[in-house]
């Protein structure tokens, strides 16, 4: 999901309607829950003036969409849908509705951010099962057959042929794992992952790294034995996916951290972000939330640039006629539209009860040195002294 896609729904005209809601597959009667909840959004949609041709236009996107994902996004402006995408995780709540001057594309970002570009191996002796994953779709799965001829196996008896079995049976391994390595190093090299999820018999793993150039060896994490299928190799991977974001984010913390010590090259807090939003010099926009209920209002005008906390920056500015909208969205769409990347820093809200479960998290605390007001930047230059 890269910004440049999601940028391009702020140049349709408002209003704007932004709807989230809950298709988890994985639970009882998911289908019927589905319906219930898009029976309950559609019509807080018409009661919010969603025109019916609008409402409409996003039935067909719900059925079957409790197969496709654990969330249903849809943006649609004044000529009906212009974004739709299935999330693999669920929303913070069972539905989120926003309808307004700008489109809320928080979660979309922070779905983008976790759909960390990584390579799943499963390995024998005799070859492997390999498949690329880039936003959470399977880009491409290989299959490598090696060569199995009688002496794949060490011979277990003795005598004087014994050595020469045992000879054969390596001489097979490495070869095998020499094509393992090299169809790796194709897919790596076409993929660019962040990490190679690998599992299989130790002795495949261990050839494999021994085979592998340096560039994919560095990329290697082995996260099992022998498991069952490629599958289960990318259900093991999802933990390092998590913990890449969250190094990510870390990183960020701390890079924000340091810069906003030297007074130099970072900022925090609504008026001060505005302002650096304005004048272009925004390299990553910092959000420390989802924002679900921060209503918080800026204004904005028709360049990407033309953002202030309050009106009258604008008309001075000869923005003729400034429109309000939510401080998140339109900082957002300040950044998007002048290449800034935007980095939601704490994207899971656990407040919401788990549904059937009956499990309440307590929502997390706010990231160590976090931006003030939940609003920061890295900037591109130096801030004006």
């Amino acid at each position: 999901m890269h910004h440049a896609e999601i940028a391009r729904v702020f140049d349709a005209d408002e209003p704007f309607t932004s709807a989230y809601m809950d298709t988890e597959g994985d639970v009882e009667q998911a289908a019927d829950r589905v319906a219930l909840r898009w029976k309950n959004l559609r019509g807080a949609m018409l009661e919010a003036g969603v025109p019916e041709a609008t409402v409409a236009a996003i039935d067909p996107l719900v059925e079957g969409s409790h197969t496709a994902g654990a969330t249903l996004a849809v943006i649609a402006a004044v000529d009906g849908p212009r974004y739709s995408a299935n999330l693999p995780d669920p929303p913070p709540r069972d539905t989120l509705l926003r309808v307004g001057a700008l489109p809320d594309v928080v979660l979309l970002l922070a779905a983008g951010q976790a759909a960390v570009p990584h390579v799943a191996v499963l390995t024998d002796r005799t070859g492997a099962d390999m498949a690329a994953r880039v936003a959470d779709d399977v880009a491409r799965t290989e299959r490598v057959d090696g060569r199995v001829t009688p002496h794949i196996h060490k011979a277990q008896a003795g005598g004087w042929s014994q050595p020469r079995h045992h000879h054969r049976a390596e001489a097979l391994w490495e070869s095998n794992a020499g094509e393992v390595a090299e169809a790796l190093t194709r897919l790596v090299d076409q993929v660019r992952p962040r990490f190679v999820a690998v599992a299989g018999d130790v002795r495949a793993l261990g050839l494999l790294r021994e085979h592998a150039p340096k560039r994919v060896r560095e990329l290697l994490a082995v996260v099992g034995g022998e498991l069952g299928s490629l599958d289960e190799v990318f259900v093991e991977a999802d933990r390092l996916v998590r913990d890449t974001v969250e190094a990510d984010n870390q990183a960020l913390l701390e890079r924000f951290a340091e810069e906003r010590g030297q007074a130099d090259r970072a900022v925090e807090g609504a008026a001060a972000t505005l302002a650096a939003l304005a004048r272009g010099q925004v390299d990553t926009l910092l959000l420390t939330g989802l924002f679900l209920d921060d209503e918080r209002t800026a204004w904005f005008g028709p360049a990407p640039t033309d953002v202030a906390a309050e009106p009258g920056t604008l008309i001075d500015l000869a923005v003729a006629d400034p429109v309000e909208g939510r401080l998140v969205d339109v900082a957002v769409r300040a950044a998007l539209g002048t290449g800034a990347d935007v980095s939601v820093l704490d994207p899971a809200d656990q407040t919401r009860p788990a549904e059937g479960r009956g499990e309440t998290h307590d929502a997390p605390p706010p990231p160590k040195a976090a931006p003030a007001e939940g609003l920061g930047a890295l900037l591109r230059f130096a801030v004006p002294s």
